[in-house]
């Protein structure tokens, strides 16, 4: 088995020239490495068994982690399969993932550095190609999901689960809101967008799932990218009767929380693929 690398270490991520929203990711996410450190952080995750949502895992399977953050959701999947790969744009959470996972004795997990819009592998080269929590900071969502579909073998599969927006009339405000937490939010999907994202490019759904709302308290993932002063003012406002932001804030002795609601689909590559 390889082992848990990645080709650079280092410092925060080098900002390229290129695409701006890019560059925001990258400047946002370095400023955002509390939601991935330390085993009570928003993206940690207990290391079995690996979410329902990805299908059935096999030991002979080699499969792809796009927009992979820190690499919580690879390690998870590592011990259920032959390899995976990690790929994120921050190198920042890149290198999180590269200390965690060799203090771990993780050796199946490869960490490589690219752009989820423009995966660096041939057609049909991975099993399973999945993501999680990733799909909402896309400009154009579209991208990333096409080159999944690419990259999956015929009779593969690929699975997406993503913060949604609560509702039509209310994604607007959400979005607002999201960007003033963290600069690189895009925009968040409707549950039945998502569904159309792998539906219009794979057909037939194998699986669709629509979570629970979940509530945590506001200060777990507020960090230094966000306009902390602004966030709070918003939650406040509509608490006290002013505008909807589809946070759902609430006090709780004395805490505010917010709440979001994560939906997961997953459908399987044929021989022919829909071009869009």
């Amino acid at each position: 088995m390889s082992e848990t690398r990645r080709a650079d270490r280092g410092g925060p991520s080098v900002e390229p020239a290129g695409d701006d929203h890019d560059v925001t990711v990258r400047r946002s996410f370095d400023q955002q490495t509390k939601l991935f450190t330390g085993n009570d952080a928003v993206f940690a995750a207990p290391l079995a068994p690996a979410p329902s949502w990805l299908g059935a895992l096999r030991p002979d399977m080699i499969v792809l982690d796009v927009a992979c953050g820190a690499g919580h959701l690879a390690e998870q999947v590592a011990p259920h399969v032959r390899q995976v790969i990690g790929l994120d744009l921050t190198g920042t959470l890149l290198g999180l993932a590269a200390d965690r996972l060799g203090a771990a004795g993780i050796t199946n997990v490869l960490l490589q550095e690219g752009n989820a819009a423009r995966l660096p592998f041939v057609e049909g080269s991975f099993d399973l190609v999945f993501s999680r929590s990733a799909l909402h900071h896309f400009p154009r969502p579209g991208e990333p999901v096409a080159e999944m579909v690419r990259v999956c073998r015929p009779g593969g599969s690929v699975a997406i689960s993503d913060m949604v927006a609560p509702s039509p009339d209310l994604r607007e405000p959400f979005d607002a809101l999201h960007r003033k937490l963290d600069p690189s939010h895009a925009r968040a999907l409707l549950y039945p967008e998502l569904e159309e994202q792998l539906r219009s490019r794979l057909g037939p759904l194998a699986a669709s799932a629509l979570g629970q709302r979940g509530t945590l308290p506001l200060d777990r993932i507020l960090t230094p990218a966000a306009d902390r002063d602004a966030v709070v003012a918003d939650l406040r406002a509509e608490l006290s009767g002013g505008p909807r932001t589809g946070f759902g804030p609430e006090l709780a002795d004395g805490q505010l929380m917010v709440s979001f609601t994560t939906a997961s689909v997953r459908a399987v590559r044929s021989a022919k693929v829909q071009r869009m």
